[in-house]
């Protein structure tokens, strides 16, 4: 992933200096830590949406599994119902 360490960081504010000049330099740090801030929000917001989009598919998929089998359930039991009830049937 990409990293940035002290030596790049201090290069980096070190011509941001010579540039704009000490009088701007705080607000423009300023500016970038609130879009730094805003950033790392939206991509934890995302990522939360994501896993919880996750788990309601994944809550989704083991209801339809459990009424698909309460559904074979019920007809193995109307099955055995009918039989029973045809066995007590009186025969000629």
């Amino acid at each position: 992933m990409f990293e940035v360490g002290f030596w790049e960081l201090a290069l980096c504010l070190a011509i941001a200096l010579v540039v704009l000049g000490p009088e701007k330099l705080p607000g423009v740090i300023r500016t970038v830590g609130r879009w730094t801030g805003r950033a790392r929000a939206y991509v934890r917001n995302l990522s939360s949406e994501l896993e919880r989009e996750a788990g309601s598919s994944d809550l989704k998929r083991d209801l339809g599994d459990a009424v698909r089998s309460l559904r074979e359930s019920t007809q193995g039991m109307k099955d055995d119902l009918r039989k029973i009830g045809q066995d007590r049937e009186p025969r000629p």
